[in-house]
């Protein structure tokens, strides 16, 4: 027989079919899948063979329901019926070894030798699905368990020699197949076989767990040796062993009741299959095939999932954009500069959202943030510091965090008559707390943080013109921002996307015009214009996962806002010593749209 396995819940997968950023180990797009493998990949091979399981087992698999692989978006055909080499097909045995072994069921090796015999090939959009090593060991703890007692005395010694041989045949499978120019292979390891119904309840539980963690360790580093010199293929070692305690301990949090007993005895089957994790003592319920299938969406599409990230850099550009503006605007309003010095606090309140961009889910933001600006002049010349903060809440699809940014500018201008020039350059160091993402499967999520800077300058040049008791000021700016978000690792139970470093920035420009008018004391304008990106460099989103010889891939997305309509209106006037300015500022984006109220508060020392 296979194996074991503990999870499930009723989260059915859905695999997004994606685009490459180039090369063919580079796609997650699958064409294909082929299959090598015991009882927890079998579809039908070894009934169609000899009869077995008979019912109750469901149409011939180790399972109440389709297996994992039945899962992943691709009809295979049998191998044992000879379905064609040339479309998606499985060669998995309910019993089989990793080994060569030619009697049946046939080895994975044997399985392998058997395809390309028929004239199976690999290309590179291939999926191959590569999952064996359980039968090794629960035949070897068989043999170990009915040894006199005095050779009983070494038992990981006499396990040490099987596990060796499994992890072996397993690298030479995924060895070869990587040589014959598969695109993919999905190499699954061992989850905790001590806690199996098979084996929880024995004096072997221990040795159980010993096996195949060892096997697990084995597997990794093999792997990722064999990965480094198989550039062209992209192996991922699907890490089922991570959830095992989760499930022990947590059976609720995936949709369970039990993931102790075996839900068929071998005479009577229990009333409700999908509240039980194991339908005999080592095989998955359909419901624990489906936790499979859905927690490797999570590892056959990272890099596709993970590129929702790009989303805490395109917000750090924003607002350090932001920041520049506010400076400029400080020193390009239509009243007349006066000598002396002075100082401002002020509020923001911002909130807005942005498009589904490729894999980047559509998403929202708000965040709130507060200033203090110091200035000091003449009529002609004026320079000035601001130092601010703002505490960001944005979600994405299933991806979510706070940005709390703390930033300092500063800036200063020329006024001559109706001309004025002016710029801005500052600094934000950036933290990206409570980085959450909803893995595949609902019931985890992962979890991260890191930290990042944002970097910028602006300069700013306009005029003002009188128009009948109306001052219109048209004006254009340029804007450098760069925002750099250091890489992280997530941490939880699904596969731990490892982001590397990544900078978003770009240089735009801008035409705007500007309308003043003073009413009484109070002073109201508006402005309407546009901005547009003339030169995007940000870096790609590149992830990999911690501990996995998956490579490195890459997804990028150029100018994150597009074309932005930017539209502002507010009133100004004085209450007491105090100038008091309450505006609002709008961006409507091709991509992403932001709405921002502030209120200032400005006293002349």
């Amino acid at each position: 027989m296979s194996r074991y396995l503990r999870g499930a819940a009723l989260a059915a997968l859905t695999l997004a079919a994606a685009s490459a950023a180039a090369g063919s180990a580079s796609a997650q797009t699958y064409n294909r899948l082929v299959v090598f493998g015991d009882s927890l990949s079998d579809n039908g091979n070894l009934f169609a063979s000899v009869g077995q399981p008979p019912a109750p087992y469901f149409q011939g698999r180790f399972s109440s329901g389709p297996v994992f692989t039945e899962l992943l978006g691709f009809t295979a055909g049998r191998g044992a019926t000879g379905a064609p080499v040339t479309g998606s097909i499985n060669y998995a045995y309910g019993g089989s070894r990793t080994d060569n072994t030619i009697a049946f069921p046939p080895g994975m090796r044997q399985q392998l030798t058997t395809y390309v015999g028929r004239g199976g090939a690999f290309g590179a959009s291939d999926l191959v699905s590569v999952l064996g090593g359980a039968n090794n060991i629960f035949q070897g703890l068989s043999a170990f368990a009915v040894l006199p007692p005095a050779s009983q005395t070494n038992p990981t010694g006499y396990m040490a020699p099987i596990i060796s041989a499994a992890v072996a045949d397993m690298n030479f499978i995924v060895n070869d197949i990587a040589t014959r120019g598969a695109g993919t292979i999905l190499v699954t390891n061992l989850p905790r076989l001590g806690i199996t119904p098979q084996f929880s309840p024995t004096p072997l539980a221990a040795l159980a767990d010993n096996s195949g963690s060892t096997f697990n360790s084995q597997l990794q580093t093999a792997l990722i040796t064999t990965a480094a010199a198989r550039p062209g293929t992209n192996i991922i070692l699907f890490d089922l062993a991570k959830v095992s305690d989760a499930l022990a301990s947590n059976p609720g949090r995936f949709g369970l009741t039990n993931v102790t007993q075996s839900c068929f005895t071998g005479t009577s089957v229990c009333a409700n299959p999908d509240s039980y994790l194991y339908f005999d003592g080592v095989h998955p319920t359909a419901a624990g095939h489906r936790l499979i299938a859905a927690l490797s969406s999570d590892y056959l599409y990272y890099a596709n999932r993970a590129a929702e990230s790009t989303i805490q850099g395109e917000t750090a550009y924003r607002y350090r954009e932001d920041a520049l503006d506010g400076a400029t605007a400080r020193l390009s309003g239509h009243a007349a500069w006066e000598a002396g010095t002075s100082i401002s606090v002020g509020g923001v309140y911002d909130a807005g959202g942005f498009d589904q961009r490729g894999f980047a889910s559509q998403g929202k933001f708000d965040s709130v943030g507060g200033q203090i600006m110091l200035e000091s002049g003449t009529e002609t010349m004026r320079f000035g510091m601001a130092g601010a903060f703002r505490n960001a809440d944005v979600t994405a699809g299933p991806s979510s965090f706070e940005l709390r940014s703390l930033s300092l500018d500063v800036y200063g201008g020329w006024r001559s008559g109706n001309l004025f020039l002016n710029a801005a350059a500052g600094v934000a160091s950036d933290d990206f707390n409570n980085i959450k993402r909803v893995s595949s499967l609902a019931a985890i999520t992962m979890t991260g943080e890191t930290r990042g800077y944002s970097t910028g300058a602006r300069a700013q040049a306009g005029m003002w013109f009188d128009a009948g008791g109306i001052a219109i000021s048209p004006r254009v700016a340029v804007t450098y921002a760069n925002a750099t978000v250091d890489g992280y690792t997530e941490q939880g139970l699904a596969a731990s996307y490892a982001y590397q470093d990544r900078s978003a920035k770009g240089i735009s420009a801008e035409a705007v015009l500007r309308a003043e008018a003073d009413m009484g004391g109070f002073g109201l304008f508006a402005e309407g214009g546009y901005r547009d990106i003339l030169d995007d460099s940000s870096d790609a989103v590149r992830v990999g996962i911690a501990g996995n010889p998956a490579q490195v891939l890459s997804r990028h997305y150029d100018d994150p806002f597009g074309g932005s309509i930017l539209a502002a209106a507010g009133v100004s006037g004085e209450m007491g010593p105090l100038e008091v300015e309450i505006g609002y500022r709008g961006r409507f984006g091709d991509r992403a749209d932001s709405h921002t109220g502030g209120i200032t508060f400005k006293l002349p020392l």
